[in-house]
C-alpha cells in the first residue's frame, strides 16, 4: 500500500450567508472528488462566517442553518467517499459563547474529530470560548494534526504534534476581508510573515502543514502546501476562490538538519 495522500486544500470568500457558504463548499468538495483528493482541507469558519466580522451576533436561526449545512456536509462526504475538513463555530448544550472548530468528517460521512480553538487571539475572547484538547485523528493510517488560525504564533504548537507523531498538519485561517488600507498597513506584511513561519515550523517539526485560507478580498495569502523541508509544494492565487490538489508522499526522504538535536532541545528547562 501506498503511502500517499492526495489533498485538496481549497478557498473561497467566505461571508455571513450560512447558503452561500455551504454552496461554495458543495462545488469545492465536488471539485476535490473529481480529482479523486482523498481528503478536501477548507478554511477557518468557511461555514457560519466569522463572529465580530461577517455577523455581529448569534442567532437561532443561523444556527439551525449551521447544523443543517454540518448535516448536508457529512452526505457529501458519504456520497463522494471523500474525507473534508471544514471550519464553523459550534454550541455544546447550553454555552453562552461557541467553540471555534474543525470538524473532521470521514469519507463514511461521519463526524470523526472535532477541534476547538485553543488559543485565540484577544479579539476573539469577545466571541468564542476555548477548546483544551489537541486535534489528532488518523486519515489512511496517516496521523494528522489539526491549528486554527491565530495559533500559528505558536511554536510550541508545532513541536506538540512532532512529539504526538503528527506527520500531516491541517491548519485552517479566516486571514481576509481587508479593506484596500488594511491589508496595505497589516494584510500585506502578515502575507509575507504567516506563510513564512509555517514553512520554518514544517521545516523544524517534520511536518507536511496544508494552509488553508479565505480568499475573500483583501486576504493577505493564498492557499498553500508546506513540505517537511519547508519547501512550498504550490500554492493558489490569492483573492480567487480556487481547489489546489497536491500529493503528499510520506515515504520521501526530506532534508532535516535538526533531527539530531530536536529532541534534546524539547526537553531544555526554561
Amino acid at each position: 500500500m501506498e503511502n500517499k495522500l492526495k489533498v485538496a486544500t481549497v478557498q473561497f470568500a467566505v461571508n455571513s450567508d450560512v447558503g452561500k457558504n455551504l454552496s461554495a463548499i458543495r462545488k469545492q468538495i465536488k471539485k476535490a472528488a473529481d480529482q479523486k483528493a482523498d481528503v478536501v482541507h477548507f478554511s477557518e469558519c468557511c461555514l457560519s462566517g466569522y463572529g465580530g466580522i461577517d455577523f455581529e451576533e448569534f442567532k437561532p436561526e443561523k444556527e439551525k442553518q449551521i447544523k443543517e449545512g454540518i448535516s448536508e456536509i457529512c452526505n457529501l462526504a458519504k456520497q463522494h467517499k471523500i474525507w473534508v475538513i471544514f471550519g464553523t463555530h459550534f454550541f455544546e448544550g447550553e454555552m453562552e459563547k461557541p467553540f471555534n472548530s474543525l470538524f473532521v468528517i470521514n469519507n463514511f460521512g461521519e463526524i470523526e474529530h472535532r477541534y476547538d480553538k485553543r488559543l485565540p487571539a484577544e479579539f476573539d475572547l469577545d466571541w468564542y470560548t476555548s477548546g483544551t484538547e489537541p486535534g489528532i485523528f488518523k486519515l489512511n493510517g496517516i496521523k494528522c494534526g489539526l491549528l486554527i488560525c491565530h495559533e500559528w504564533r505558536y511554536p510550541e504548537l508545532y513541536r506538540q504534534c512532532y512529539h504526538l507523531g503528527v506527520e500531516l498538519l491541517f491548519q485552517s485561517w479566516y486571514d481576509g476581508n481587508y479593506s484596500e488600507e488594511e491589508y496595505q498597513e497589516e494584510g500585506k506584511n502578515l502575507g509575507e510573515v504567516i506563510p513564512g513561519f509555517v514553512r520554518g515550523n514544517a521545516a523544524n517539526n517534520k511536518l507536511w502543514i496544508s494552509g488553508a485560507n479565505t480568499s475573500k478580498k483583501q486576504s493577505s495569502f493564498s492557499a498553500f502546501i508546506a513540505q517537511p523541508d519547508g519547501r512550498v509544494l504550490g500554492k493558489l492565487k490569492r483573492n480567487v476562490a480556487g481547489v489546489l490538489i497536491s500529493m503528499f508522499d510520506f515515504d520521501k526522504k526530506h532534508i532535516d538538519l535538526s533531527s539530531h538535536l530536536r529532541d534534546k532541545v524539547s526537553q531544555m528547562k526554561y
